[in-house]
């Protein structure tokens, strides 16, 4: 029998407001909210990270929507507030529930409550698959190399009028002139949409993005056309940059 390499978990997430979140209140199934449905998972080719899935309906299509975090998050936050960025994780006061935050780039924060026994049965089936601080011995490094030597990453970008969606796309140095990068996302339908920009005009659109006073205003926006627009992370974009502009001068040397 072969081990296994993936774990899923169905959860049912509680709605919460602020005021829920103080000692006392009661959960948010009992003042008439309707709960979410969503699923945990987890794959041993990414190690570090989990994922939290949301079915979603925009008119008469049906769609998944991801959102990707380390692991980390789910050990350390039973004991304690865990995460600084985009996921939060923390203890609730009403036993057995931990309490996950959400804050879309361009959107209203979201507060969850989730019974903690399910995200400790769910940690546990994924320390099975790779224990902890063994995460290393999983991750193709002549992969992540390649990737590298061809000045290429992944990226995740949000679509503005719909703050939960998100999108996996690449950044490339154009193989026929370093001077270009070529972005790739996929449309709503799949179909792979292609962009070629300089890079100096990419290192402008970081430097304008960097001016934003707010942190989470710094993104680039992309147009897809016929589509909808994107927002592309301004940090992302400024490492590929950066280790893109060092990797050529290695090769250049």
């Amino acid at each position: 029998m072969k081990p296994a390499t993936s774990v899923t978990q169905a959860l049912t997430l509680w709605p919460v407001d602020e005021r829920q979140l103080r000692p006392g209140r009661r959960r948010s199934r009992e003042q008439g909210q309707e709960p979410v449905q969503a699923v945990l998972a987890y794959e041993a080719d990414d190690p570090y990270a989990v994922h939290l899935l949301f079915p979603y309906s925009r008119g008469d299509a049906g769609e998944m929507v991801s959102w990707q975090f380390a692991r980390a998050l789910l050990v350390v936050g039973q004991a304690t507030a865990a995460g600084e960025g985009d996921v939060t994780v923390a203890p609730h006061e009403a036993a057995g529930y931990l309490v996950l935050t959400l804050m879309p780039e361009h959107g209203v924060q979201l507060r969850f409550l989730v019974a903690r026994a399910l995200v400790a049965k769910f940690v546990e089936a994924t320390v099975e698959v790779v224990p902890i601080e063994r995460e290393h011995e999983r991750i193709d490094w002549d992969r992540e190399l390649a990737a590298l030597l061809g000045h290429q990453a992944q990226v995740r970008m949000r679509e503005t009028d719909f703050p939960w969606g998100s999108r996996e796309g690449t950044l490339a140095a154009a193989p026929d002139d370093r001077n270009l990068v070529v972005i790739t996302v996929p449309s709503s339908v799949g179909t792979p949409v292609v962009w070629r920009v300089s890079r100096d005009e990419l290192a402008r659109m970081v430097d304008q993005a960097r001016r934003v006073v707010q942190a989470r205003g710094r993104v680039i926006r992309l147009a897809v056309p016929g589509d909808a627009e994107l927002l592309l992370g301004v940090g992302a974009v400024q490492e590929f940059l950066l280790v893109s502009f060092h990797t050529a001068l290695d090769g250049a040397s």
